[in-house]
């Protein structure tokens, strides 16, 4: 019915490195924070840390406080394995979106 928890891992990291890849190259394009007003670094921090926090506030939240909540054939293992592929996700798409921006804007 369901599959490995090995799924979960790889799901997360192609998750999150779309989405933090997406929005580098958005946020980038957007000029958001504005170049003329901050450095590199907190420009390409800013989406991470957005990106982060979008990604890791739901499993977060149902391994903490949401845990009588949650769908009962979710087991920590998957919550374990999905937040570390968000992560490793997370850093993949800074690399992927860096390369995409340099590449395309």
């Amino acid at each position: 019915m369901h599959g490995h928890p090995t799924d979960r891992l790889v799901a997360g990291s192609i998750i999150g490195a779309i989405f933090t890849a997406s929005l580098l190259l958005l946020l980038i394009w957007l000029d958001i924070p504005p170049e003329k007003k901050v450095g590199p670094a907190v420009r390409l921090a800013v989406p991470v840390v957005i990106a982060a926090v979008a990604l890791f506030a739901r499993p977060l939240l149902f391994k903490t406080i949401w845990r009588e909540r949650r769908d009962p054939t979710l087991l920590e293992e998957d919550l374990n394995l999905l937040m570390i592929g968000r992560a490793l996700g997370v850093v993949g798409g800074f690399f992927f979106g860096v390369t995409l921006a340099t590449q395309l804007l």
